[in-house]
């Protein structure tokens, strides 16, 4: 191991300038940085997660939820739903991480309370969302469940973030977590008397559910009213 830095089960090194924020985000984009798995910075801890997405669990949940989220923010021209892969970096915090979903409403992209932006000045890449979106939305893995449930919250939270979706597809019963700011944090959204949770960023009420397809494999649906 190079002198200033730490290794990450020999698979990649973490140099030791990247445990200050600035820097991390230089590595981000550097040549260094390691095509896969997740690696975030959260108000100076360094979060890494190398698994692979379990595919019933995690990648398809997340893809069922791309798309019903997506058909309705489009059919209601609500602003933009981005998928892992954009990376969220809030400076006044230090957060920078990649959520499995973001939206991004027309209000808050037009007033600049959150923006697309390059990392290096020139480059017409547009790398990062800098700022505070309107929704967060994290689908909970066995290597995620300290960050996405801890961690996260309070960051999202001290970020601004108006809401937070927790989903967890890991057990029997899909647990589905709308969280709201209160006084001092998240709060559950409350249930309604049919079962479905209002979004205020999304402008509807929302029930998720789970069920099995031809293959004996999980699909989630995203009902909304």
């Amino acid at each position: 191991m190079m002198a200033g830095t730490l290794s990450f089960e020999d698979q990649f090194q973490i140099p030791a300038e990247a445990f200050t924020f600035e820097r991390f985000r230089d590595w981000v984009h550097s040549a260094d940085f390691p095509d896969r798995g997740k690696i975030s910075f959260l108000a100076g801890e360094i979060a890494v997660d190398m698994s692979p997405e379990d595919i019933q669990r995690h990648n398809r949940p997340k893809t069922d939820l791309i798309r019903d989220c997506g058909l309705w923010v489009s059919r209601h021209d609500l602003g933009h739903l981005l998928c892992d892969g954009a990376l969220l970096v809030n400076e006044a915090i230090g957060l920078n991480h990649e959520p499995d979903l973001v939206f991004c409403g027309w209000e808050s992209l037009l007033a600049g309370r959150v923006r697309y932006v390059e990392r290096i000045a020139g480059s017409g890449r547009q790398v990062e969302v800098v700022g505070s979106p309107d929704l967060v939305v994290e689908i909970v893995s066995t290597g995620s469940v300290r960050k996405d449930t801890q961690l996260l919250p309070d960051l999202y939270y001290r970020a601004g973030i108006e809401e937070y979706w927790l989903i967890d597809a890991r057990r029997a019963a899909i647990d589905f977590q709308l969280l709201v700011r209160g006084a001092e944090g998240f709060v559950n959204a409350p249930l309604d008397e049919e079962g479905y949770l209002r979004s205020d960023a999304l402008k509807g009420r929302f029930k998720l559910t789970r069920s099995l397809d031809r293959t004996g494999g999980f699909q989630v649906t995203l009902l909304s009213i």
